[in-house]
């Protein structure tokens, strides 16, 4: 009986998945910038409702920007929170604002539309600012996001 118990354990082991660092925070960001949709097949497309008073928009299907981009959040004390994105994320966030003036960017988290500005100058430091304070929850997801992409790219 001895005998087969730790073989047990270490089968019950193996089997069952890791607990501590098994995955990332679950937590989804998206920088998308509004389209006509014209010409667009659908799935290069998608309409999407913006707050305050629910007026449906077409974004573009794939994102400008995503969490994956974050290298930082930060809540200021004014309320406004700031996003800092890499190199690439700065890159693609200063070609869509360079190239979409007067449309609407789009702000997502986990679906929904945090904040959606329109287009008046170009973004080229790579920094989002959000007028607004959001969810602290969110905040720190995003920030423990953020730490995981700094960590990685070293």
């Amino acid at each position: 009986m001895r005998l087969i118990f730790p073989w047990l354990l270490l089968l019950l082991l193996t089997i069952l998945p890791a607990q501590a660092g098994s995955s990332p925070p679950k937590v989804l960001l998206r920088v998308n910038v509004q389209t006509t949709g014209e010409g667009l097949p659908a799935t290069m497309a998608t309409t999407i409702s913006v707050p305050p008073d629910g007026e449906e928009i077409e974004i573009r299907a794939l994102p400008e920007v995503t969490e994956k981009d974050l290298i930082d959040v930060k809540q200021n004390p004014d309320n406004t929170v700031r996003f800092f994105f890499n190199h690439r994320g700065q890159v693609n966030l200063s070609a869509a604002t360079a190239d979409n003036q007067g449309r609407l960017l789009v702000l997502l988290i986990d679906g929904y539309v945090a904040y959606a500005p329109i287009i008046d100058q170009e973004i080229s430091n790579g920094e989002l600012d959000v007028p607004h304070p959001l969810n602290p929850q969110i905040i720190k997801l995003l920030q423990e996001v953020a730490q995981r992409n700094v960590r990685e790219a070293r």
